[in-house]
């Protein structure tokens, strides 16, 4: 009795493991599976006048029903859609966009499996999901793309206030995405800094203030702007000396625009004494 039990559960396991083999084949065989996805992380805006982001796929034997569809941050709705033997449509932000003639592939079901984004702007920065399907399988693949411009204007500005005391003001304009803006000495990154950050027409102005006592300096006193655009993986700094005390020579005078910041930030004096050098750090 206790044989033919086993037996049976022996037998019951080697057709069940059958069965799962079969239908694992048949999936295998009718599957659609994206292999590689080449979506450029950065590119900055205005260096080319295409961008391309690739999806490569494999397929089986049972094709009925493909579709290539590209999402833009969001599953919602595509921007961009290819039904096999159909014309490719770009939709939404990507409307009038997208290079409709661009062939990925001489293979006819994968021809146009890919976008040629033409002229690509700040406004087209963030995730991108791929979708392949049939009527029995379906894969899918997001990768980010940034598109970044560095800074338009930046500078570094001292202004000698009445009380012995100096504000240290770093400005940057023209940039996205949003930069951080960091100030310090060669020893150490400055406290009690303020920060500003608006948005102009699709790109970010930033501003970091400070106000120092004269007497807590050294002489001379070092000060480093760094602007950071961590998405983009950029970096530039700008330094400036400062001699604390009364002001004998100016080497380069501010700007009206200069003046005109230190007005908003809150300086009460006229003059700065700067010594600049630019550095970026890529």
């Amino acid at each position: 009795m206790v044989r033919r039990r086993e037996a049976r559960r022996a037998s019951f396991t080697h057709l069940f493991t059958t069965l799962l083999w079969l239908v694992t084949c048949f999936n295998e065989f009718n599957a659609v599976k994206i292999v590689k996805i080449v979506v450029p992380e950065i590119i900055q805006y205005g260096v080319q006048d295409a961008v391309i982001l690739d999806c490569d796929y494999i397929y089986g034997n049972n094709t009925s029903g493909l579709v290539v569809k590209w999402f833009f941050r969001n599953k919602a709705r595509p921007v961009y859609q290819w039904i096999v033997s159909q014309k490719p449509q770009d939709m939404g932000i990507l409307r009038g966009r997208v290079d409709l003639t661009y062939k990925a592939s001489n293979d006819p079901l994968k021809m146009h499996r890919a976008l040629r984004i033409v002229k690509p702007n700040t406004d087209i920065s963030g995730d991108y999901t791929c979708v392949v399907s049939t009527f029995m399988e379906e894969d899918s693949r997001t990768k980010q793309m940034i598109v970044f411009v560095p800074e338009t204007n930046f500078r570094l500005i001292q202004n000698k206030t009445d009380d012995d005391t100096v504000n240290v003001i770093c400005a940057a304009d023209g940039a996205f995405p949003a930069p951080n803006l960091t100030l310090a000495t060669p020893e150490r990154r400055l406290d009690g800094v303020s920060h500003e950050l608006k948005l102009v027409n699709g790109r970010y102005s930033a501003v970091a203030s400070v106000t120092l006592l004269d007497a807590d300096l050294p002489l001379p006193a070092e000060f480093i702007c760094t602007l950071r655009i961590p998405l983009a993986k950029y970096a530039v700094r700008k330094e400036a000396i400062y001699y604390p005390g009364p002001i004998s020579t100016t080497p380069e005078m501010p700007t009206a625009a200069d003046m005109q910041l230190a007005a908003a930030v809150g300086s009460k004096g006229e003059k700065s004494l700067i010594r600049i050098s630019l550095i970026y750090v890529l």
